[in-house]
């Protein structure tokens, strides 16, 4: 008995993808822009859960020495890096850019210096290069809708 390949049948498999449609599918899951998304929403989380007398502080676990401030802005630039800036304990500006492979940091809370007044969302902006952001939106954070649990 021989075998004919020309007559073998092939059962009903739907239409493969090409290595570089499924390689863009995987990749999807880690741009900035779906980083950010994640990150909206643990923030958002963990800024519910502060009293009035504190704000979300971040702690940077990947240099030498513990830094620590306060965040004010959160911001994205696909495809891959995620910004964040904020106030140092000293009330020096600081500004933090990481590749979506290099983010490690604690979300921390940190003493707020007029705990009367009301606290300041966190603003996240959503893909603009830092130095073309308005200034009008400084003032005005934009409200990102969290991801979709699925």
């Amino acid at each position: 008995m021989t075998l004919n390949p020309k007559n073998w049948s092939l059962p009903d498999i739907p239409m493969l993808k090409s290595f570089g449609q499924q390689l863009t599918e995987f990749n999807q899951a880690y741009t900035a822009k779906n980083i950010f998304n994640q990150l909206v929403e643990r923030v958002q989380d963990f800024e519910a859960k502060l009293d009035q007398e504190h704000e979300v502080g971040m702690r940077l676990v990947s240099f030498g020495k513990s830094t620590e401030f306060s965040v004010a802005r959160i911001g994205y630039m696909d495809p891959s890096l995620i910004w964040f800036q904020g106030t140092l304990s000293d009330g020096s500006d600081v500004e933090l850019v990481q590749h979506v492979n290099q983010i490690s940091f604690m979300l921390i809370k940190i003493k707020r210096e007029s705990p009367q007044e009301p606290r300041c969302p966190i603003g996240f902006c959503s893909n603009l290069p830092l130095q073309e952001t308005p200034d009008s939106e400084l003032d005005e954070p934009i409200k990102v809708q969290p991801m979709a649990k699925g």
